[in-house]
């Protein structure tokens, strides 16, 4: 049993009380507008291209079983996109990613390794000392419960070694997926973004009934494990109908505390790495007064509100 992981970091003071072991799941199935960690989207092995490393060798492109390798040649096309062009759609089908092994310049790598539960105990283990009763593991991504059975027993095995655990979902899965983790968790981490559901679609590619059901199972069985976390995009989802129905939803589903999070770009660049295109390149964060204001609203329902 495995699960592709394309991240796991040790001593994060995120995503959890104490110093965490955070393990980034890859595949999701959301495609928010403002995603920080578009690598953790497809459930595949990717290639991620720094073009600053690139120097044009072309090594690459003699080493790709599939052609899909070719030369940027105008100055313009080199300055914005690099020395190479590569076929997206090839590269993710690639299964022996020749190029990166060829490359000298280290401007290639995969982002994305199938993982079995040993080996990711064994990076647990090794970080377990620094958790000095306080800490322990963020399963995060992506989304962890696209593979249900594989974190079960990974949270699982946590919890018999007496590990703290948190886990970090979209909730955009069945029931049975969450269920299924529920005796082993000590911590939920989840985004509430949109209510309204046909501008959830426009926003994150996908409806958000399943994902209010979800929270409203939790809500109805373990709310004071929960942290709920609202991105605050300007122009998508800041608008006062929306803050009103998340403060609602909040107070009748027993949530009483949200974490209201301000937008940053922080993906933009993993973006370009990946050949793909940030969609809200001139989206600008919030100001002060725009979070109090969203908290002074949310709070009318009786929803603390923390300001990150």
């Amino acid at each position: 049993m495995k699960a592709l992981v394309f991240d796991i970091q040790s001593f994060s003071t995120h995503d959890g009380p104490g110093i965490r072991t955070n393990i980034f799941f890859k595949g999701c199935p959301l495609t928010c507008l403002w995603c920080a960690n578009p690598e953790g989207q497809k459930a595949v092995p990717q290639l991620f291209y720094t073009k600053m490393k690139c120097a044009g060798c072309m090594f690459c492109a003699k080493v790709c079983p599939h052609d899909a390798v070719t030369a940027y040649k105008t100055p313009e096309e080199i300055e914005k996109y690099g020395f190479v062009r590569h076929d997206r759609e090839k590269c993710d089908k690639c299964k022996t990613h020749n190029c990166v092994e060829m490359c000298l310049q280290n401007a290639l790598e995969i982002t994305g390794k199938w993982m079995t539960v040993d080996d990711i105990m064994e990076k647990v283990h090794r970080d377990a000392s620094y958790y000095a009763g306080k800490g322990g593991v963020t399963l995060s991504g992506g989304d962890p419960l696209i593979y249900p059975e594989f974190v079960t027993e990974l949270l699982r095995r946590c919890k018999n070694e007496g590990i703290n655990t948190a886990l970090e979902s979209e909730l955009c899965v069945p029931c049975r997926n969450l269920e299924l983790v529920m005796p082993y968790i000590d911590l939920y981490l989840t985004d509430i973004k949109i209510i309204d559901e046909q501008k959830h679609i426009e926003m994150t590619g996908v409806s958000n009934k399943q994902i209010l059901e979800n929270l409203r199972f939790i809500g109805h069985t373990c709310p004071e494990k929960a942290c709920l976390r609202y991105p605050i995009i300007p122009g998508c989802t800041d608008c006062e109908d929306n803050v009103h129905a998340i403060g609602k939803f909040c107070r009748d589903n027993g949530f009483s505390r949200v974490n209201i999070l301000p937008y940053h770009k922080l993906g933009s660049s993993k973006h370009e790495r990946l050949g793909s295109t940030y969609l809200l390149p001139d989206v600008q964060a919030p100001g002060d007064e725009e979070m109090r204001c969203i908290a002074d609203i949310l709070e009318s329902y009786a929803v603390t509100c923390i300001i990150n």
